[in-house]
Formats: structure tokens, sequence, C-alpha cells
């Protein structure tokens, strides 16, 4: 019987980056039912960007793990021993939340986020569409919650299993 725990530490990347996938496939298709074709054809774009932008932490997950600098997923969680693919997965989401949060709040992006239901990319289902004040709140929480879960992943000091 094969050990799904090991495998999952080791490609936890993979599935993070078939979520993606799938959250993009929905989202394509609910772009896809706009009801003008330029309408359709700016959502769509939309679509993309945002699922490009969500993978970028998991294709650096990637690479990491498959050079073997991190071998599991549990690297992840020890900023302090300083890997530079965990840094720069660190890096990145924050990088991303602090473009989102620029862009919900100071560049007219909530209003896009809501008008197309670009949550779905980041796989918020729902009939209901999320309001221009709770993605914008939602894009500041991003970055003010970021340094508190580094400082929590490195106050816990995770030992790695074996």
């Amino acid at each position: 019987m094969p050990d799904i725990f090991n495998f999952v530490s080791r490609n936890f990347w993979l599935l993070a980056l078939g979520f993606a996938l799938f959250n993009f496939v929905v989202a394509h298709r609910a772009a896809s039912r706009q009801s003008t074709e330029a309408s359709v054809l700016e959502a769509v774009a939309y679509v993309r960007k945002f699922a490009l932008a969500s993978a970028i932490p998991w294709v650096i997950m990637g690479v990491g793990q498959l050079s073997g600098a991190t071998p599991t997923v549990w690297q992840y969680f020890r900023p302090q021993d300083g890997s530079p693919f965990v840094l720069a997965w660190l890096a990145s989401i924050f990088v991303l939340s602090c473009v989102f949060a620029w862009w919900a709040l100071f560049a007219n992006g909530a209003e896009v986020v809501a008008k197309y239901n670009l949550m779905t990319v980041l796989g918020q289902r729902g009939t209901k569409i999320s309001s221009v004040r709770s993605i914008k709140l939602f894009a500041l929480l991003g970055v003010l919650v970021f340094p508190v879960w580094v400082y929590m992943a490195v106050s816990m000091n995770v030992p790695l299993p074996r």
C-alpha cells in the first residue's frame, strides 16, 4: 500500500497546481457566459492573469522540490532555515498579495473582480458574487495576515518529518 502522507508531502505543489487548474477551468467557463463578446474577452483575459498569478507560488515550490532543495512541503513551514526556495515562495505570496491589494484598493480592481466574479479563480464558489467592499477587505487582510503567518511559522519551529 502506498504511503499517502509521503506522496502528498513530496507532491503537494502538484495538488495545488491541480486545484489552480480546476479553478481556472470553472472560472473560464463562467467568464465565457458574459453578456457581450467584448466583456467575454475582457473577463477571460482577467481569468488567465489571475490563474497564472495563483500558480506562481506552486511552480516555485515545485522547482524547489524537484531540485531536491526542499524535498517535502514541510520545509515551507520553516522559513528560519533560509532555504532560497522557501524564501522565494514566501516572497511570491507576499508580492502577489501586495499587488492585488494595491490594484483592488487604488486602481479600481475590486470593481473588476466583482464584475467578472474573479474570486472564482481563487476557489471561492457560490451564487452570491462578492461585494466590492468584501473584496477590498480580503485584499487588505491578505497583506496584513501574511507577516503574522510567517511569524507563527518561525515561532512554531516545526520539526521536519523523517
